[in-house]
């Protein structure tokens, strides 16, 4: 299968491993018919974008299910978010659901249906829920996580942290 490589300069890691360089690579399938993303407009140099890629062995891939959003569009439940609750979730993996039925394969996984009514992935789950752990009662350690959807705690005004690049970095 064809592939499409995009290449960006990550500013921030917000949930992850940590990059070596902060000039990276996604890939994304070349056809939308497989779920390719494909980036509407050029990017320019200035363009800052919040994305949530998976990673496949050792590349970053991005779907036509992927969070990909200008920074300057993420609504604050969100960048407080990505900020402060999503890293808690790193034992937790969100599971996009295209068409019913839709299934989950363990504990360990949220069902996101936000793209089951307008496709466009930006619903409730995204804008105001995180898929975190559950605390489990007699789980043995080392054990997968119960992971849920929990609601992200609103702050105060001021409380949220700036995030992506300045200037002089």
């Amino acid at each position: 299968m064809p592939w499409v490589r995009y290449k960006i300069k990550t500013t921030k890691i917000y949930k992850g491993f940590e990059l070596l360089a902060d000039v990276h690579f996604i890939d994304t399938p070349a056809l939308e018919s497989v779920c390719g993303y494909q980036h509407p407009a050029p990017l320019k140099g200035e363009d800052e974008y919040l994305i949530m890629a998976t990673r496949q062995d050792e590349r970053l891939t991005v779907s036509a299910c992927s969070f990909v959003r200008p920074w300057g569009r993420v609504p604050p439940s969100q960048r407080r978010g990505v900020s402060q609750a999503y890293g808690g979730g790193c034992g937790c993996q969100v599971v996009p659901c295209i068409s019913m039925p839709c299934a989950l394969s363990g504990d360990a996984q949220c069902l996101w249906t936000d793209g089951l009514l307008d496709r466009s992935w930006q619903g409730p789950q995204a804008q105001r829920l995180a898929c975190l752990p559950r605390p489990s009662q007699g789980a043995p350690p080392g054990t997968d996580p119960f992971c849920a959807w929990e609601p992200l705690k609103s702050s105060l005004p001021g409380a949220l942290l700036k995030a992506g690049r300045s200037r002089g970095q």
